[in-house]
Order: structure tokens, then sequence, then C-alpha cells
């Protein structure tokens, strides 16, 4: 099934920079924080049958069927600041987030 997700150009540059040996991401929400869930980004080695996959060509998405419905139509982005860089989704989808960023609610 197709992960209806996309990246900016600096996302897709970064993230297609850091050739990692297992080209996949992990895209996912897990329950946390004072607004409901905290987004999960990592790299993973395995999708699932149920995933909602999606290939960029030097990497691939990988969102699980739970998360899928919340992360569908967001847009993954790099934020610098200063020397640093984070991995940001921008969802059209969140209703409120907490004051440091970190926790999310639709």
């Amino acid at each position: 099934m197709k992960a209806d997700i996309d990246f900016t150009e600096a996302a897709f540059k970064y993230i297609a920079e850091l050739n990692k040996p297992t080209p996949t991401i992990r895209l996912g929400l897990k329950p946390a924080g004072c607004t409901g869930f905290e987004y999960e980004i990592k790299w993973d080695e395995i999708i699932n049958d149920s995933d909602y996959t999606e290939d960029f060509g030097n990497f691939k998405v990988a969102i699980d069927e739970l998360s899928y419905p919340r992360i569908q139509g967001s847009t993954v982005d790099i934020i610098e600041d200063g020397i640093n860089k984070n991995v940001k989704i921008i969802n059209p989808q969140e209703v409120a987030s907490c004051g440091c960023g970190a926790s999310v609610n639709f």
C-alpha cells in the first residue's frame, strides 16, 4: 500500500546523504507527552505486509497501519538551528501540540 507522504528537497537530500545500510525509514506514532502522541522516526530493517510504503530511490518509507491514518498527507522536513539539524513532520491533521513541540494531538 502506498504511503501518501512527501519530503522537502532539504529533507530528501539530507536523508539520501546519510547512506544508511538499512535504507528504510519507519514513521509512526506512540502515545506520549501532554497532548497525546509523539512522532517516531527511526531506521528499520523490516517492512511488514500491513505497512504503507513508498520508495524514494535512495531510501524507502514504511508507516504502520495504526499510525498511517494520522500521518498520511504529511511532509518531512529538516529544521536547521545553528549547527543542529532536526527531522520534523509537518502534518496538516494536527490540531494541537505541546509548548515544546514534542507531542501532538489530532
